[in-house]
């Protein structure tokens, strides 16, 4: 039992079974991303025992796939607002102000109160009801929205649908840092921000088809049809989940999909983390939240993704603006499909560096982390210095599919997350809800500035906000890693120190008449040290 001011609980032992030795686990500490076969390179559990690898095939099956899922059609309603305004529903509603940016602010501040209790919830509920009734609240309010006459009604329906969108991300990526290794986790959650991607390109293409195939069918519109797909959509993936949705491995129980002899290998493979549950709430809990340095460099890092991200959305704006200058120049079919290179784009990066981080870069996030934001904020500096609309429009073209490169290192930054703070499930959740706080934050009130609906396409002072912030974010990520590296290095200078004195201590019984005390220090650069007492 852990002591009473402890908020961690290390009160998940080790049951007497006829256990399988996790791979890449040498001592008690994680080696995955620093040992690896060259099988491993091309997938994580291709140099695993059958057991080990019979787990990992189950977590994708279940965790992954509602992960994905879950992401996919939240991010289909992300582009279905825009996806609907540029296909009648800014006519059908009279939005000739700025009212899509009022929408998307309340989307962004409901999300924002939500995210911290939703993510501190999750530490003491189980997933599999608690992420179900969200998605039911979700689903009833995107069916709602096809149902939307006014400003006034699509305000009160983002900010519901936000509410119960709240945390989803970030919830999936906290019960991922639980499960898997720290050589699995970013290709795992390059996945899962693939659905990001994909879920816009879908959203494109799925309101062509309802633009040209379901306008007028019962009288509603095709951008009405979009809600409804998308709302249908999401109730093939909510009942599933109220069976299969594992919880993380400290509290999972034996069920008829993980056996018990499964869930004592996943605490193992994951040492630091699998067998911690998250106890009673403290004042030093709460203080480590408010005064680590590595978290609040891991935030900035989210709000410099998410202002790099904006100019993306202007494509759609431009390509509708053509038809001002030109007529008939693209119909609303092309209108949404030729945005959805971005996503293609965007995806392939994604997976690049993720594999990348988990193989050849041993773990290390920042190198991708840095490579995004120095490409994304050139980018975004030529499309400033261009103009909006050139006698030749290839190179902007390809300048638009080029601006997701800083959203193609998402994945990094929330695999920095679960790495620096494994062993402490609270300050986990805490950080990763607040990773989306303040990235929400930024995106409810910098677009107001720079990214206004009235200005678009011509946002060249988005632009180059959003290429600062690309270069922040670079630059963020170098200052982190060089802090997690002298800490480490200082901590190992520490530990030889130390052991040399209790060579000594075993010869002499004492240094000055008092017990020298040994020091638990990690090998693992970057990693965070939780000091407190344990049981």
């Amino acid at each position: 039992m852990a002591s009473k001011t402890a908020p961690l609980e290390e009160n998940v032992g080790r049951k007497d079974l006829d256990h399988t030795v996790p791979a890449g686990v040498v001592n008690g500490v994680d080696v995955s991303a620093e040992k690896q076969s060259w099988r491993s390179y091309l997938w994580d559990s291709w140099d695993k025992s059958p057991e080990e690898r019979r787990l990992i095939l189950k977590l994708d099956l279940t965790l992954m796939t509602f992960g994905c899922l879950g992401t996919f059609i939240k991010y289909i309603d992300r582009s279905n607002i825009n996806s609907a305004f540029v296909s009648g529903m800014k006519e059908d509603l009279s939005l000739y102000g700025n009212e899509l940016n009022y929408a998307n602010t309340a989307f962004s501040i409901a999300n924002i109160i939500g995210l911290w209790p939703c993510n501190l919830l999750l530490t003491k509920s189980n997933p599999k009801w608690f992420i179900p009734f969200l998605e039911i609240g979700w689903t009833i309010c995107t069916f709602a929205q096809a149902g939307m006459k006014t400003p006034m009604q699509m305000y009160v329906l983002r900010t519901l649908v936000g509410l119960f969108e709240t945390g989803h991300y970030s919830a999936v990526v906290y019960l991922c840092g639980g499960w898997y290794q720290k050589s699995e986790l970013a290709r795992r959650l390059a996945i899962i921000n693939a659905a990001t991607a994909i879920g816009p390109m879908f959203s494109s293409y799925l309101q062509a088809a309802a633009y040209n195939g379901l306008s007028g069918v019962h009288g509603m519109a095709g951008w009405q049809w979009l809600f409804i797909i998308d709302g249908v959509i999401s109730i093939g993936v909510i009942i599933p989940q109220c069976f299969l949705y594992p919880d993380v491995p400290a509290r999972q129980k034996p069920d008829f999909v993980f056996s018990e002899r499964e869930i004592e290998l996943a605490r193992d493979r994951n040492p630091r983390e699998g067998r911690v549950k998250q106890g009673k709430f403290t004042k030093k809990q709460l203080k480590r939240w408010l005064l680590t340095p590595d978290i609040w460099l891991l935030w900035v890092i989210s709000i410099c993704n998410s202002i790099g991200n904006q100019p993306s959305n202007s494509m759609a704006f431009w390509l509708k603006a053509w038809n001002k200058i030109q007529p008939h120049s693209y119909t609303v079919a092309q209108i949404n499909n030729y945005t959805t290179p971005i996503q293609a784009v965007t995806i392939v990066v994604t997976l690049i560096m993720a594999w990348s981080s988990d193989t050849w870069l041993k773990g290390r996030r920042w190198p991708m982390l840095v490579l995004g934001g120095t490409i994304n904020g050139i980018v975004c500096i030529l499309l400033a210095a261009t103009p909006v609309f050139p006698h030749n429009r290839a190179f902007r073209w390809f300048l638009y599919y080029q601006t997701g490169w800083a959203q193609a290192s998402n994945s990094m930054f929330w695999a920095w997350t679960q790495d620096t703070l494994a062993g402490d499930p609270g300050t986990r959740a805490w950080a990763s809800a607040g990773l989306n706080v303040w990235a929400w934050t930024f995106i409810a009130t910098v677009p107001l500035g720079v990214f206004k609906t009235t200005d678009q396409p011509a946002v060249v002072a988005g632009n180059w906000t959003a290429a600062g912030f690309c270069f922040l974010l670079a630059f963020t990520a170098v200052a982190l890693a060089y802090l997690q590296h002298s800490r480490a290095k200082n901590q190992g200078d520490s530990t030889y120190e130390n052991e040399e004195l209790e060579s000594s201590s075993d010869r002499i019984g004492s240094k000055d008449g008092v017990p020298i005390p040994s020091v638990d220090a990690t090998k693992s650069s970057g990693t965070f040290i939780t000091t407190e007492a344990r049981a």
